[in-house]
């Protein structure tokens, strides 16, 4: 049988041992919880004014309130569900996604869109929003007409358009122009 070893056998570092000097655990507890209670019972005079609704948390004079209200987008979560190919591609065959978008209401909205749709959105957004926000608009994946019936190229378009959907509906200024919600509802 080998002999135990230490789990410290091999160790450069310091090893310091605290001594058990008899710490109260349950005093412990009480002076944390006052403690906790102190940083949130500020008096009311001190306190600066913010405003009402959920929970904030507190920073001497800055009140953050969980960005709650400082989007203006309606969305709440994008994603596309799927795609399928509508026609028969002899006769002019596309490709519709399902583009689930979950509003901050509580509403589920399901459009379905091809791809030029997309393009008609980009197109809008550049010619609607001011330069400055054009950097916020990320570049739509590219066109392939040879590959675009196979099932792997259109799923991963369907993933590079719900990250581009996304970016766009989910960005606080850009997801609440007019252009995006006409696209929604279009």
């Amino acid at each position: 049988m080998p002999t135990p070893t230490h789990p410290f056998r091999n160790t450069e570092s310091l090893l310091v041992v605290i001594p058990n000097d008899g710490i109260d655990v349950e005093a412990e507890a009480r002076l944390y919880d006052e403690l906790c209670d102190d940083q949130v019972s500020i008096h009311p005079s001190t306190r600066p004014k913010s405003p009402q609704g959920p929970p904030s948390i507190f920073s001497r004079d800055i009140w953050l309130n969980d960005n709650s209200g400082t989007s203006l987008a309606f969305a709440q979560n994008v994603h596309i569900a799927g795609w399928t190919s509508v026609g028969d591609k002899l006769g002019g065959a596309y490709v519709v996604y399902d583009c689930v978008i979950h509003t901050k209401e509580g509403t589920t909205i399901h459009a379905h869109k091809r791809y030029n749709d997309f393009v008609l959105l980009y197109d809008a957004l550049k010619h609607s929003l001011p330069k400055h926000q054009h950097h916020f608009i990320p570049a739509l994946p590219p066109k392939s007409p040879f590959s675009r019936y196979r099932a792997a190229f259109v799923d991963r378009r369907r993933r590079q358009l719900q990250y581009w959907l996304s970016a766009v509906l989910l960005h606080p200024e850009i997801g609440a122009c007019q252009a995006v919600r006409w696209w929604v509802m279009d």
